[in-house]
């Protein structure tokens, strides 16, 4: 069985942790630079909290990236279901 992919919160939040840890921040001092809570700056990490906008470009900004930057790429869609649709367009003879 095939697993499912990582939500959009999870990827979010390990690509900042990503960036946080290259910068060498903590969780506190990231959380202090963005006027958030440790124990938030970990759920926004974990995936578990879903940050506003506002929150997103405090992070971009602390981390000295673009907003652009914190998203990561989305996942491959698997083949053979790209691969059903596309069949499905087929001419009309």
């Amino acid at each position: 069985m095939a697993s499912r992919p990582a939500s959009v919160q999870h990827r979010f939040g390990a690509r900042v942790r990503e960036l946080r840890l290259a910068s060498g921040l903590t969780q506190e001092d990231l959380a202090e630079h963005c006027g958030l809570f440790r124990t938030y700056m970990s759920r926004i990490e974990t995936g578990v909290a879903n940050p506003t906008l506002a929150m997103i470009e405090a992070l971009a900004t602390s981390l000295g990236v673009s907003i652009a930057e914190l998203f990561p790429e989305p996942e491959a869609r698997p083949a053979a279901r790209s691969a059903a649709k596309a069949g499905s367009r087929g001419k009309v003879r």
